[in-house]
């Protein structure tokens, strides 16, 4: 039987024993869904077969889906993407916050997730509870909108997702409704960024 856990924290101030429970959930190849400072995200290490597999499923996610990669500062992010000046200077400016960024990937980036892609979106989230989930963790995540594959908008009510992820090995880190506005997405693999997708974060950026 699956292993599911429903922890009750705040967004801003979440108690450290509950996120110690939800990052050795994730060490142990469970997922999370944390709330991020746009929508609820489904979480997981990259190494976590099992844990993908059930995201994949949960979101009918195709071979195709481009993951984003959650890291908790551009520090440990410099190990995965790869960033020119201007692009450095631009993610300074904007992360933490609500955007995904599309950036070239190093040799880092696990293969049997991105296959032969040459690119990774990055995401830095600024809401606490996620932020100080990554700390916790120490390594970053694969993330995706917290959506089921038959509904047209992300999930935002933990009641309702709690009936629908009791059956997987996961914690849903409850803190309250979420938000349906995705995150801004940016394309800077060329010399040009590209506006992928108008979400919560201002572009052009001021």
């Amino acid at each position: 039987m699956a292993a599911y856990q429903r922890l009750r924290l705040h967004a801003e101030r979440p108690a450290v024993r509950q996120l110690a429970l939800a990052a050795d959930r994730l060490q142990t190849g469970g997922f999370a869904v944390v709330l991020t400072e746009t929508t609820y995200a489904m979480v997981a290490k990259p190494d976590a077969k099992g844990a993908i597999d059930a995201i994949r499923t949960i979101r009918d996610l195709d071979r195709s889906h481009l993951w984003a990669l959650m890291c908790r500062d551009l520090s440990q992010a410099s190990g995965f993407v790869r960033m020119d000046n201007a692009a450095h200077r631009l993610l300074r400016k904007l992360l933490p916050g609500p955007y995904t960024f599309i950036l070239p990937a190093t040799s880092m980036v696990p293969k049997r997730v991105f296959g032969k892609r040459q690119d990774m979106g990055l995401r830095i989230p600024q809401l606490p509870v996620c932020h100080q989930l990554l700390q916790q963790l120490g390594t970053p995540l694969l993330a995706t909108t917290m959506q089921f594959a038959d509904e047209e908008e992300p999930a935002f009510d933990p009641d309702r997702m709690d009936q629908r992820l009791c059956h997987h090995d996961c914690v849903l880190l409850d803190s309250g409704w979420g938000g349906v506005e995705p995150t801004t997405v940016v394309d800077l693999c060329d010399d040009v960024p590209q506006l992928l997708r108008a979400g919560s974060g201002a572009w052009p950026a001021t």
